[in-house]
């Protein structure tokens, strides 16, 4: 019996596991045991912690796991050794898992800033945990009587720190009448400036709505219990600062080559998400990177391409990002491709030519853009209710009360899809 093993089980992780079982399921001749290890025993929301924390923003994973026959290990990983297939666990009876076949799925994280004081006083909602711990922050500040306990900083006005701010005022609002002072900081010189153009008049406007002020072109320098210092040596008072400053892949990553320094961190994998070096090892969701459709080729009996050419990074080309959409799909390719390669067939080029962008703007609504240029599709209540779709409902995982086929059609692919 061949041995798939899935490490991480985030968006990725968790598709990947229904992906192979569906792709066992649908083969009699495949006789393979699939195995996910994580550290945590529930598929976080992640894309929706910055609303706060509930238990709407974890999903078991075992009960899933259970019903479509893949074995789940809660364990942290340790390492990893490719070579000879071995995964080393620092808190499991066994202490290591061989494989046949591995998907590395271990995600990503809040990147690390080495600013004093930020792992003691920083907050963050990179985490259940770390988001539970800004809710008793947040719980806590509305009933302080100190001046700092007033303003709240922000660091980072991308993506995630836009949601994070729009959705305080919003939370703070309801919380309490005090008036609370919230700065935005990031070292760009627009918010939202990894956005692009396009969304940034309707950024510009919720935040002038949320009445949020603006630090651009600077970063943090210092961080105490009661105050930030900025890079210009201003120095505000606070007692609450939240870091959306970025992210970086697993360190895992380095388990299988030289991660991408300028892809923050992550792996490059080929077009069909296998990782170059390796037999029988894939990669799929934050912790590696692939690009989004595959590389054009005039020859029509070729249309894979090198995993040179698919390696080497080409500016031109849109590649996957720190996203659950693009996890979700590259858990689902990997999933099919690596039980597809254990049993001697043909997988698919993992592709994504669609790509779609929805930012939570609190009170004002939220914007639904479409495409790499990221063009407004919905705004306001109708964007907000796009997100609401999307954050309830598009991005959860099928109930384990479906029946094994409806779990398998939830991530089957269509049987004209050609394969690789």
């Amino acid at each position: 019996m061949k041995h798939l093993v899935i490490l991480g089980g985030g968006f990725a992780g968790l598709w990947a596991a229904m992906s192979a079982a569906g792709a066992r399921a649908d083969n009699n001749e495949v006789k393979v045991d699939i195995t996910l290890i994580s550290n945590d025993a529930h598929l976080v929301i992640r894309p929706r912690l910055y609303e706060g924390a509930g238990e709407d923003k974890r999903v078991p994973l075992k009960p899933l796991l259970d019903k479509i026959g893949v074995r789940f290990i809660q364990a942290k990983i340790g390492s990893i050794d490719p070579r000879h297939k071995q995964v080393f666990l620092s808190d499991y009876t066994l202490g290591k898992v061989s494989y046949d076949a591995v998907i590395l799925a271990t995600g990503s994280h809040l990147k690390r800033l080495n600013i004093p004081g930020v792992e003691q006083y920083g907050f963050s909602a990179d985490t259940y945990e770390d988001t539970e711990r800004l809710d008793h922050q947040l719980n806590r500040i509305v009933t302080a009587q100190e001046e700092a306990a007033k303003t709240l900083i922000v660091i980072g006005a991308g993506f995630t720190g836009l949601e994070l701010a729009t959705e305080l005022r919003s939370r703070l609002k309801k919380k309490s009448d005090k008036k609370f002072r919230i700065i935005l900081v990031d070292k760009e010189e627009i918010a939202g400036a990894e956005l692009g153009v396009n969304p940034k008049p309707y950024i510009d406007e919720a935040l002038r709505l949320h009445d949020i002020e603006l630090r651009l072109g600077t970063s943090i320098k210092e961080l105490t219990e009661n105050s930030v210092t900025l890079a210009d040596d201003q120095v505000i008072a606070t007692q609450t600062v939240v870091f959306a400053n970025g992210m970086e892949a697993n360190k895992l990553a380095a388990s299988f080559g030289d991660p991408d320094a300028e892809a923050q961190g992550r792996l490059a994998v080929a077009q069909d998400l296998s990782i170059s070096g390796y037999d029988n090892a894939y990669g799929a969701g934050d912790v590696v990177w692939a690009y989004t459709e595959p590389q054009p080729s005039s020859d029509k009996s070729n249309q894979t391409a090198s995993l040179t050419e698919n390696l080497t990074y080409d500016s031109d080309r849109p590649r996957t990002l720190f996203s659950c959409q693009h996890a979700i799909q590259l858990g689902r390719f990997a999933g099919y491709n690596a039980i597809r390669k254990l049993s001697g067939q043909p997988g698919k080029n993992y592709e994504q030519a669609f790509y779609a962008t929805c930012l939570d703007l609190g009170d004002w609504g939220a914007l639904f853009t479409t495409g790499w240029d990221r063009t407004a599709d919905k705004t306001g209540v109708e964007g907000k209710e796009m997100k609401k779709m999307i954050n309830t409902q598009w991005i959860y995982p099928p109930s384990p009360e479906l029946s094994l086929e409806e779990i398998h059609a939830f991530v089957a692919f269509e049987v004209e899809d050609t394969a690789a």
